[in-house]
């Protein structure tokens, strides 16, 4: 009797996501978005759906996605990430990025977050190589991976051998860089752990953003610093 009841439990866990999961498996991308207020103070008019998946990205967690509805943009955001995704399959071969969270369908505040209100704020995870070549776990901890710390040299805390691709991290925003000013949007700022940037800057595409002055905060609190070496956050301003 036991078993049977967990069955149902289970059976009746699985059909409630599916019931929660329909609005973003009928939602379609229609018209233009309308950012309104600020990423701290905003809402979001006809959010674009980014997809689960892509040629060289997926979104990182199903329950962020599904149920809490939080992978929405702006139009003008949806086309830059997806056309630097794009490039990114010539600049960065056989690397697959990994997108965080976004905005919640209709803007508004977030869980866990300050900004993310208005359809210009996109979380990115760090991409990651391993040392002993074999592959990283990293992508597949969903919600849990904001916890995930990595050292003042890239290293993972729990893991030396997993490290920061900082040459791939920058690669990656020269390409959200030249799609934004495609789209009539620029980047605004980006916040990365201060720790990490150097390690960031000594990269040659590194060097290259530095040269474009891409805006990236060099001074964070310390409450914000800790909560951005796994993933840097970029917001997009619409000009």
């Amino acid at each position: 009797m036991k078993v049977k009841k967990r069955w149902i439990f289970l059976g009746s866990i699985i059909i409630l996501f599916g019931i929660l999961s329909i609005p973003e498996m009928v939602h379609t991308n229609e018209g233009a978005s309308v950012s309104e207020g600020s990423v701290r103070s905003g809402k979001l008019r006809n959010g674009w759906l980014m997809p689960f998946k892509g040629e060289n990205f997926h979104y990182f967690d199903h329950f962020s996605y599904y149920i809490l509805n939080n992978a929405y943009v702006n139009s003008k955001v949806y086309k830059t990430l997806t056309d630097a995704y794009k490039t990114c399959e010539t600049t960065c071969p056989g690397k697959e990025f990994i997108l965080m969270e976004c905005t919640r369908k209709k803007g508004g505040r977030m869980l866990f977050h300050w900004t993310h209100q208005n359809g210009t704020s996109v979380d990115f995870m760090v991409p990651t190589i391993r040392t002993d070549q074999k592959q990283s776990w990293t992508t597949r901890w969903g919600l849990l991976h904001y916890l995930l710390q990595f050292n003042k040299d890239g290293q993972l805390a729990i893991n030396h051998k997993t490290q920061i691709d900082f040459e791939t991290i920058a690669k990656h925003i020269l390409a959200l860089d030249n799609a934004a000013r495609q789209h009539g949007l620029k980047i605004h700022k980006i916040l990365f752990n201060t720790n990490l940037q150097d390690e960031l800057y000594a990269t040659s595409s590194g060097r290259e953003l530095q040269q474009r002055e891409i805006r990236i905060i060099s001074h964070l609190s310390d409450l914000v610093n800790m909560f951005h070496d796994d993933h840097y956050h970029v917001d997009f301003g619409i000009e």
